[in-house]
């Protein structure tokens, strides 16, 4: 345990200001609205890089966190700010764990998207046909593997389509993340699970792009590794709530980092870590 000399950017922003590149999952903001509301702080800051070219913030970790605040009407929130060009910043890809609808259902709802269809294939078949664009996803549960393809052939990388697929489960199954793509380690923790949705890989140059078209990958699927994250500095909301001028937010910030310095209460943990109250 130790002080790090790279201590994270906090900065005060306009909540106005921040632009999310992914959907937002209405039942974890109001679950976040309530956990604010009863612990009257921000515990966790979001994670924001500034968008090139323009004034506003693209949220790389925590959108449903900024639009819990955004919807109680906060006017001010305390970001960590990082550069997506840092080569410490990584882009990764979360994947789906349906879990609680039928697969009948499920094939239904999915093959519904315009057009699309179901093709059984290997797992480095789907693989292959997901890098190459060929595929705009593929499934895999007890039934096999399957990708998902269009009928004409026509290559498969649409941010809205990856929207359509999601939205044929959303609202009516249970969503969880998973890493990888092996059905037999994502199987045994999920009871009930439907099946195992892989998406493609995007770059940072894609999420860019998606977020200054006003755009958003759904909800659950990027995934923002960061160096020297920020975690609990629990800004009292009524701070953040408080009728005064971003210079004097910004001021009362830099004091209270001076005084978290002072009292040496930052500490740098290096080791990877695992936390149970999400």
């Amino acid at each position: 345990m130790r002080t790090s000399t790279n201590l994270p950017v906090l900065k005060v922003i306009p909540t106005d200001l921040l632009v999310p590149h992914e959907d937002t999952d209405p039942r974890r903001v109001e679950k976040l609205v309530q956990r604010v509301m009863k612990e009257q702080v921000l515990k966790n800051p979001p994670i924001v890089s500034l968008i090139p070219d323009d004034k506003r913030y693209m949220i790389l970790d925590g959108a449903n966190r900024s639009m819990a605040f955004k919807s109680m009407g906060v006017p001010h929130l305390v970001v960590q700010l990082v550069s997506y060009a840092d080569p410490g910043v990584e882009l990764d890809t979360w994947y789906h764990v349906v879990s609680g609808m039928s697969e009948e259902e499920f094939d239904s709802e999915l093959t519904k998207v315009t057009g699309l269809k179901l093709e059984s294939c290997s797992i480095t078949t789907a693989r292959e046909a997901l890098a190459t664009n060929v595929a705009a996803a593929y499934i895999i549960n007890d039934r096999g593997v399957r990708i998902v393809v269009s009928p004409d052939g026509k290559i498969l990388h649409d941010i809205h389509l990856l929207n359509k697929i999601v939205n044929a489960y959303k609202g009516k199954a249970d969503i969880f993340r998973a890493s990888n793509d092996i059905w037999e380690i994502q199987k045994p923790y999920y009871p009930n699970i439907t099946a195992l949705i892989v998406f493609p890989q995007y770059s940072p140059s894609d999420i860019l792009m998606i977020a200054k078209n006003g755009d958003k990958v759904p909800s659950g699927v990027t995934r923002h590794i960061i160096p020297y994250r920020a975690l609990n500095i629990n800004i009292p909301l009524s701070v953040l709530n408080a009728n005064w001028t971003l210079e004097q937010k910004e001021k009362w910030l830099e004091d209270w980092m001076m005084e978290r310095m002072a009292a040496n209460a930052i500490r740098y943990y290096s080791e990877s870590t695992f936390s149970f109250d999400e």
